[in-house]
């Protein structure tokens, strides 16, 4: 398994934990990222884009995983995330 896909699964696992668990604070975290990232005064493939530049910045590469993935979800081109 590559490193990405590791990275992936991990989160994906420690976001059903999470969910698993009941955690108030953490369904609040959900309901701030889903406000967060959507379509406002921004489009939501902007918002992303600047989230992969943070997480660029904060060398975290599990967040850099997830908002390039979502980047490109959200119509982001290759050449976007590079810039």
């Amino acid at each position: 398994m590559d490193k990405l896909e590791e990275i992936s699964r991990k989160r994906q696992q420690a976001h059903a934990k999470l969910q698993s668990l009941k955690s108030r604070v953490y369904e609040a975290f959900l309901h701030v990222e889903e406000a967060t990232f959507s379509d406002g005064a921004l489009p939501k493939k902007t918002k992303e884009l600047i989230a992969v530049g943070i997480s660029v910045k904060i060398d975290c590469e599990s967040c850099m995983q997830w908002h390039i993935q979502q980047a490109a979800a959200a119509g982001a081109t290759m050449r976007e995330v590079l810039e």
